[in-house]
């Protein structure tokens, strides 16, 4: 798969929903060790039931977090002759599986019958999370999470396997410069891109 450099904005939401899950894997840990015959213990939904999708956003953030706000001396992205610099793009292999339980996590909690101390949870910590220059609301933290598990599964195309099999033979810490066939294939994928991060914002373009 193919994962742009937007200055680590996709990202954003990973470590607010990492706090998320680990405060119910210690909720569900209270529960089973000290149970209260007179309170029905938390009703954790799957996939944030047994710290299943807390181990996968922490397999996430570790390996995209270098794929954000890189250095130009690890190589840039360049159109053909060197015209212009597009954001860095990152070949990356991620487990497919991960990326469902995190769009499985996002639908999980945005889903309205969410049992109402974890959606007091989430409101707290979107009340924490900063997306650029403003502050997150609880919907936007969910649609982040989806956004991001979407461009994540961006299905593979012609285009995207020119890109990545082009990334892939350029060496560490070297700029590539696209030829005329790729940087048409990364201008169709960038739409793609924009299309399901920024619901193909003419500015947010530019971004690619």
């Amino acid at each position: 798969m193919l994962v742009v450099d937007l200055d680590g904005e996709p990202l954003a939401p990973l470590p607010a929903l990492e706090e998320i899950l680990l405060c119910l894997g210690t909720w569900e840990d209270d529960d089973r060790q000290d149970p209260c015959a007179d309170t029905e213990p938390l009703r954790v939904p799957a996939p944030l039931a047994g710290r299943v999708a807390l181990a996968a956003v922490q397999r996430l953030l570790t390996d995209l977090t270098p794929t954000q706000s890189r250095r130009p001396e690890r190589g840039r992205l360049l159109a053909p002759d060197g015209r212009y610099e597009h954001a860095p793009l990152t070949a990356l292999t991620l487990p497919a599986a991960d990326i469902d339980l995190l769009s499985a996590t996002a639908a999980a909690l945005g889903h309205p019958g969410l049992d109402p101390d974890i959606g007091e949870l989430v409101d707290t910590h979107s009340e924490q999370l900063t997306l650029g220059y403003r502050q997150a609301e609880p919907p936007e933290l969910v649609s982040h999470l989806a956004r991001l598990a979407g461009l994540l599964d961006l299905a593979p195309t012609d285009d995207t396997r020119l890109l990545t099999a082009r990334l892939r033979a350029t060496p560490p810490g070297t700029d590539c410069v696209l030829s005329d066939a790729e940087e048409a294939a990364h201008a169709r994928t960038a739409d793609r891109m924009n299309h399901i991060w920024a619901h193909g914002s003419g500015i947010d373009r530019y971004l690619y």
